[in-house]
């Protein structure tokens, strides 16, 4: 698993990154209608772009899982946070006075009918969840999206575990680029200082990576929205 760490002592990064996942499954439809409302004018006219009402759907919970993250870690309410719509590029997220400009830095992923969000007010932050439950063809993703010491790495690791070595590695390398690219941050600002872990879960492949390293994290998997 990469890890290049750095740390900052006059930054406490314990209980101030957290993780949100949703199962988008346990949202019914009259409860995605009242969702829509929440949206500010730029997201209502992208959600109702889509022609496909499951990614309308997909992006739909993740604006909302992102509001109710800014909502929880900020102690701010809804109306404070104003999301912006960025052509090819993740949202940007303000907040009204007197709480902008507070450090609020986050990463939207989702797989299938999972969506997840990871906000930090310590570090920048990079995430991506794959649901394990819809087999892949892991040798053609891996031919397509891995260079060649990847590669090489992972035809090394024991066939029962290839499987779980595939998607850490796939994992790493979503969450890293997410974390060079996100918030406005290049590729060079953040080269030579960031962390990846694997998280946990019974069902989603989940790597977090971060420009410090965070000794703790809350994962927080919501019954519904």
């Amino acid at each position: 698993m990469p890890k290049s760490p750095t740390t900052d002592p006059a930054i406490d990064t314990a209980a101030a990154t957290t993780v949100w996942l949703l199962n988008g499954n346990l949202v019914d439809e009259a409860r995605i209608s009242s969702l829509a409302a929440e949206l500010g004018p730029g997201e209502h006219l992208r959600y109702l772009s889509f022609l496909r009402p499951q990614r309308a759907r997909e992006f739909l919970l993740g604006r909302i899982l992102l509001r109710r993250t800014a909502c929880s870690l900020l102690g701010i309410g809804n109306e404070q946070i104003l999301v912006t719509e960025r052509e090819s590029q993740s949202p940007s997220l303000a907040l009204s006075s007197p709480h902008d400009p507070l450090p609020f830095h986050f990463s939207l992923s989702h797989s299938r009918s999972w969506i997840a969000c990871a906000a930090s007010v310590a570090c920048h932050v990079g995430l991506d969840i794959e649901d394990k439950n819809h087999p892949l063809d892991i040798a053609a993703l891996s031919a397509a999206g891995f260079d060649a010491d990847e590669l090489n790495w992972l035809e090394k690791q024991p066939e029962a575990h290839r499987v779980d070595a595939f998607y850490r590695l796939w994992n790493c390398n979503e969450a890293l680029y997410k974390l060079r690219h996100n918030q406005d941050q290049g590729p060079k600002a953040i080269n030579t200082a960031w962390n990846c872990r694997i998280l946990p879960h019974a069902r989603l492949a989940i790597c977090l990576c971060s420009t410090r390293d965070i000794p703790a994290l809350d994962i927080i998997e919501l019954p519904g929205i």
